[in-house]
């Protein structure tokens, strides 16, 4: 009979507006090459920021520790595939928005997006203000107070830095025991 502590999978969902960084955010943090769903830009909008876009899901692992394995699912920001922020959520135990500083467009679909989640989804989150170092960006207190209103923690990340990312996890997880006490 074995003794060992059985491994524990914890699913966690990254979402936001179009070109908001969750590609990016799971490619940074991935143990392994990340699953992606991308296709190439149909809709206007989006082909002014990108020439592909996540259509399905993004999907990356990380394991904590020999106990503890993360499953990161990143959501298309697109209105129109909303039906997979459901399904993706499902069994989450957070959620990590990134809301993209250079865009007030974008800021605005990050709020819509998070409204439909706190109504269908209701789970632990923080969001994340990506894109502070291009030159285009609004500043990151500016777009703290864009978000004010949604009362949780928001944080400045690059998500091409992966310390930055591990401290976007480890913020998370504080606002999920937080939610727990």
């Amino acid at each position: 009979m074995s003794t060992e502590n059985p491994i524990q999978y914890l699913k966690l969902v990254v979402s936001g507006s179009v070109n908001a960084g969750k590609t990016t955010f799971i490619r940074t943090i991935s143990e392994i090459e990340p699953i992606t769903t991308d296709e190439w830009a149909s809709e206007d909008s989006v082909k002014e920021k990108k020439s592909m876009t996540t259509v399905a899901l993004d999907y990356g692992r990380l394991t904590v520790d020999e106990g503890l394995v993360l499953n990161i699912y990143g959501t298309p920001g697109q209105k129109r595939f909303d039906f997979m922020w459901e399904i993706l959520s499902e069994k989450a135990f957070g959620i990590i928005f990134l809301a993209d500083s250079t865009n007030q467009e974008d800021i605005e679909s990050t709020k819509n997006i998070i409204h439909y989640f706190n109504s269908h989804i209701n789970l632990p989150y923080i969001i994340c203000v990506t894109k502070l170092d291009l030159k285009e960006t609004l500043g990151f207190e500016k777009v703290v107070s864009d978000f004010i209103d949604f009362n949780t923690t928001i944080i400045p990340i690059n998500t091409t830095v992966k310390e930055d990312v591990k401290s976007a996890l480890l913020t998370l997880l504080t606002e999920v025991i937080q939610n727990l006490e």
